[in-house]
């Protein structure tokens, strides 16, 4: 059971990790070369087809990591700083969900809504800023991940 947890969690991360490294540095780019609904209708294509993927990946991430946790009695026989990064890891994961939610949900949407509507795009700044923000706690978590096993091992 522990073996499955382990690939479970391993593969949602890779699916997260790699899916949101592949749209950020290979499908985003060329697309923001596009201007107006050219350039909405892909952005939107890329988000409909990717949503059900990284949100699902990221549900299974974070539910094995909740059960791989609770299999090692994190916060209760675990070094306190297993604890510590295991609680930071934590809010890692859930500033990436709220800045995931924001980015796929309302402000990704606003904007289409703004370039569609030939409206100025003041989405643009905060929704890039959050991709950027997400892709950094995107990165984090596993590496975070990885401290956590090391600790684990000692």
């Amino acid at each position: 059971m522990l073996l499955a947890l382990r690939l479970a969690h391993l593969l949602a991360a890779i699916v997260w990790v790699g899916g949101t490294i592949a749209l950020v540095f290979v499908a985003v780019p060329p697309a923001q070369r596009l201007e107006g609904e050219t350039r909405a209708q892909l952005l939107h294509a890329f988000g409909r087809r990717w949503r059900p993927i990284g949100w699902t990946a990221l549900g299974i991430a974070i539910a094995t990591g909740v059960a791989l946790a609770a299999r090692d009695h994190a916060f209760e026989r675990t070094p306190t700083r297993f604890d510590w990064v295991l609680g930071f890891k934590g809010a890692v994961v859930g500033f990436l969900v709220v800045g995931a939610y924001l980015h796929d949900y309302v402000l990704g949407p606003g904007l289409a809504r703004q370039i569609r509507a030939g409206q100025p795009q003041s989405l643009r700044s905060r929704l890039a800023t959050i991709g950027r923000v997400n892709l950094l706690l995107t990165v984090a978590a596993p590496v975070l991940g990885v401290l956590l096993s090391e600790f684990l091992r000692d």
